[in-house]
């Protein structure tokens, strides 16, 4: 995706100031930019590709340390729980291990399920006090945690979110809402079937792992979603777009988990990816190219404006060609999450934008809609866009009104 970084280069040099915590070298070489217009030592179209050379190299250094971080976490989690049985989070589900990597808790947001594990040495599983504990303990973590206390995750700086993950989302036996965590452990550990599997670490040791499997609220979904919905609306209004699109494309990216992380990696409700989307959608949004990290994308409120802005960036800039509103809409559907080179490929067999607007405008809607289902270059994008278009229907009545979808 091609940015006219020059067409706003004035706005770049005054711009606005940024929320986000700059890393010095980010800083270092904004001023290194300014000092070189003042003086007039390179013309402006080098000053500024030399800035955006250096943010790119930023990004660049950003990937691979998440990469090799990412890559210790996993060597620490196969030492004790074997290659087989490493699980780390992803765009729907949230995993978290204590600091010792003895214990872990997962909590499946498309599922609708709560797993917590612990592992122990053979002789303590058989202590069934010990077992009872540590599961209760674990539990009452689970039910309460808001992130951010996992490994990986306080080595990247991962913020907690502002309520628990699960909150509103359990009920005890007899239906009533969870209000109290401790009490919730007992009777959880007390009444439900625990599992068990010996499993052997990559330290030659065999240790049993022993968990318990909880389900969420039928509506769990829902009940996320409303979490967030003033924030969707708002940016919604601000960037004149629609919220159904906007709830329908968090839906399908995280199902609402605020923690969710791809292999990518994506981060965050809408699953920006920081040296793509989160770069366009944050030079669309505040007219500066800038080093957007993880840990700024997992806070909800930024995640919700550089999502709403990306899709406004496609919608009125990348496809603002496109006649039919909702050709347009199907089209910046897929490229959410396959580029809009790849949208304009599925229609002439290359990635051109404005060559490919024609062929868009000679269709209709469903035709559109149809083609891309078709000759998009990937499954996950031809199924997607069909999700995402189907959820949009459920959120309708949240674009006008209070009533829940």
């Amino acid at each position: 995706m091609k940015t006219n970084f020059l067409g706003v280069f004035a706005v770049v040099i005054f711009g606005v100031q940024i929320s986000i915590a700059q890393d010095t070298s980010e800083q270092d070489a904004f001023e290194k930019f300014k000092k070189e217009q003042e003086q007039g030592v390179q013309s402006e179209e080098t000053a500024f590709q030399n800035y955006k050379a250096e943010v790119t190299k930023q990004y660049n250094d950003y990937v691979a340390e998440q990469e090799r971080l990412f890559k210790e976490y996993v060597g620490q989690i196969e030492q004790k729980w074997g290659k087989k049985n490493v699980y780390t989070s992803t765009k729907k589900e949230y995993v978290a291990y204590d600091q010792s990597f003895t214990s872990r808790k997962a909590i499946d947001f498309e599922k609708g399920t709560a797993k917590v594990e612990v592992l122990l040495t053979e002789s303590e599983a058989r202590n069934q006090q010990l077992v009872q504990e540590k599961l209760k303990e674990l539990l009452m973590n689970t039910v309460t945690t808001k992130g951010g206390d996992d490994p990986l995750e306080k080595k990247t700086h991962v913020p907690p979110t502002a309520k628990p993950l699960l909150a509103d989302q359990l009920q005890t036996v007899d239906g009533k809402t969870v209000t109290n965590a401790k009490q919730f452990a007992e009777q959880i550990v007390q009444q439900t079937e625990l599992t068990k599997e010996t499993v052997e670490g990559k330290d030659g040791i065999k240790r049993v792992v022993v968990g318990v499997q909880i389900p969420l609220v039928p509506n769990h979904v829902k009940k996320r979603a409303t979490e967030f919905k003033g924030r969707v609306q708002n940016e919604a209004v601000r960037f004149g777009i629609d919220a159904t699109l906007v709830f329908a494309i968090m839906h399908t990216e995280s199902y609402f988990n605020p923690m969710a992380r791809s292999y990518v990696p994506a981060y965050g409700l809408m699953q920006l990816v920081p040296k793509s989307g989160a770069r366009d959608a944050y030079f669309f949004v505040y007219k500066r190219d800038t080093l957007v990290t993880g840990e700024y994308l997992y806070i909800p409120g930024n995640n919700i404006e550089l999502g709403a802005g990306y899709l406004a960036k496609l919608l009125t800039v990348d496809f603002r060609g496109v006649k039919d509103p909702k050709s347009r809409i199907y089209c910046a559907i897929a490229a959410y999450n396959t580029g809009p080179g790849n949208v304009a490929k599925a229609f002439i067999g290359k990635r051109n934008v404005v060559q490919a607007l024609p062929h868009i405008n000679a269709m209709s809607s469903e035709q559109v809609f149809d083609h891309l289902r078709k000759n998009l270059p990937f499954e996950e994008t031809r199924t997607y866009i069909a999700k995402v278009s189907e959820r949009m229907g459920m959120y309708a009545e949240w674009s006008v009104n209070n009533d829940s979808p």
